[in-house]
């Protein structure tokens, strides 16, 4: 075969690659860096959430920022995430693992073009962070963390929309917080969070196989390394409480994706699918009770490449120490 079958290839399958739905699960299924995370948990305690994030988008932009109507895509997002404090050498830390399940409510479409889909677990997080600046007293926390995904969540090849990446995802993330205006834990507040994170996809080899005048080939997609920034402001409005709202801002970036076909060694198609959004909201959040806390964000997306333009993004977090 010459190099130029795969180009073949890749009309033949230009239309359904352009719909995959696998940037779905990277940018709604995971827990992104919360406020609250950057206080660091007491060694000893355990603290347990569930998280449900409900995003509804009716637009859809290429890589190159045209827009895609007649949308609709909708997932429902509950998560269970289990966090056990201890110490290291007198340093905080922590192992956690995080669960999601995502649900896709009702029919879905880009373009007019109704998808199938394929609700399920997603591939569980599993790791733990350490805080190498730890000052409750100056309100200033410094926290790295690791999280490996192993590919074991729910996955259809014949499905355009998947809960799962079918990949081993390796996140790393760092966050740093200080007081920006104010006194820390000694009255009204306005604190600034900075958050980071990185992530590395191994590639989902079984992404699904395409018939061709050539015969029957394996499709491989590729996802190069994508990010995000967070700032949160949250303004502390009750110190006793922990009382908090504030605004958010967030970029994401990267996660170009790409698929192959074997057995053809040259030749690769881009998806136009992308990790490119910038999200703005508003947040809340307070301990109900000594060991009962909530928080609550809306959000929305103000420009999107290459993937689903949430109109709205609500999420809801219960947790209690233990």
């Amino acid at each position: 075969m010459t190099a130029k079958r795969p180009k073949g290839l890749a009309a033949l399958a230009m239309l359904s690659l352009a719909l995959a739905g696998t940037m779905l699960a990277l940018r709604s299924s995971r827990a992104d860096p919360l406020p609250f995370d950057l206080p660091a948990p007491p060694p000893h305690i355990t603290v347990g959430m569930l998280y449900n994030t409900y995003s509804s988008a009716s637009s859809f932009y290429t890589a190159g920022g045209t827009k895609i109507g007649h949308t609709r895509i909708s997932t429902d997002v509950p998560v269970l995430r289990v966090v056990k404090g201890f110490s290291v050498g007198g340093m905080a830390a922590a192992v956690q693992v995080i669960a999601p399940y995502v649900v896709f409510s009702g029919g879905q479409e880009i373009g007019g073009r109704q998808l199938t889909h394929n609700s399920g677990f997603v591939e569980p997080q599993l790791g733990g962070y350490i805080y190498p600046v730890n000052d409750p007293s100056a309100d200033q926390y410094l926290v790295l963390s690791y999280l490996v995904s192993p590919p074991s969540g729910s996955f259809s090849p014949a499905a355009t929309l998947n809960a799962s990446t079918n990949d081993w995802v390796n996140e790393m993330t760092a966050g740093y917080g200080h007081v920006l205006l104010g006194q820390a834990h000694d009255g009204r507040r306005l604190d600034i969070e900075l958050w980071g994170v990185a992530r590395f996809q191994s590639g989902n080899s079984d992404f699904g196989t395409l018939a061709t005048p050539f015969g029957t080939v394996r499709e491989r997609l590729d996802t190069q390394p994508s990010g995000k920034l967070f700032v949160y402001l949250p303004y502390i409005f009750q110190p006793r409480t922990d009382g908090y709202v504030g605004l958010s801002l967030s970029q994401s970036f990267g996660g170009k994706q790409t698929v192959a076909f074997s057995p053809f060694p040259t030749g690769r198609v881009d998806t136009g699918n992308r990790t490119d959004a910038t999200t703005v909201g508003v947040f809340g959040g307070s301990f109900l009770s000594r060991t009962i806390f909530a928080y609550s964000a809306l959000t929305t997306d103000v420009r999107v490449r290459g993937g689903a333009r949430n109109d709205a993004s609500f999420t809801l977090v219960i947790g209690r120490l233990f």
